[in-house]
């Protein structure tokens, strides 16, 4: 109950409009402790992190993943993406989160080898209170909005998110402006 109030409040404030702070925050940085927790989570499933580091000039350097905005609320777009991909998955699928640096944003993608989505649940999956196979989802504890928070935080934050439900290729992409 405690989590559905919080979850709730959370999305009024960001119907009122309410800027997130502007602190930069490392993206990256996010990314790694989201995938410790879920990996703790869920040692059943394999956990990647692909950074899109490249090699220039014989050194290895890694591109900016900052943005402006809430640490707290990005934290949570992280932690839903990867806590949707842990619950609609089988035991031993396969979780990345990639991050690369794109002319002027950062973009993240959540991206698992799992059933994929329904067809059916695809125009209404950011929606309030949008809830998967409901056999799969109820011993979860689920709430139903993880991903309207995910949508109301990203385009809080001046981004955008996509979704493509492809079985064995499931992937979500949040795009936010660069810092």
């Amino acid at each position: 109950m405690t989590r559905l109030v919080e979850d709730m409040l959370l999305l009024a404030r960001l119907d009122a409009e309410r800027d997130p702070e502007g602190a930069p925050v490392d993206l990256a940085a996010l990314a790694v402790d989201a995938l410790a927790d879920a990996h703790a989570a869920g040692p059943d499933h394999t956990w990647h992190l692909d950074l899109g580091a490249e090699i220039a000039d014989d050194a290895l350097s890694a591109p900016d993943h900052l943005v402006l905005g809430d640490d707290h609320q990005l934290r949570q777009v992280l932690a839903n993406l990867l806590s949707n991909a842990r619950v609609h998955t089988p035991a031993g699928s396969t979780v990345t989160v990639r991050l690369r640096a794109l002319q002027g944003r950062v973009e993240v993608r959540v991206a698992d080898n799992g059933p994929g989505l329904p067809e059916s649940l695809l125009p209404h999956l950011f929606d309030r209170f949008s809830r998967g196979d409901a056999a799969r989802t109820a011993g979860t504890g689920s709430t139903g909005l993880g991903l309207s928070i995910v949508a109301a935080v990203v385009a809080a934050h001046g981004g955008t998110v996509g979704v493509d439900g492809t079985p064995g290729a499931t992937s979500f992409t949040v795009s936010l402006p660069a810092a």
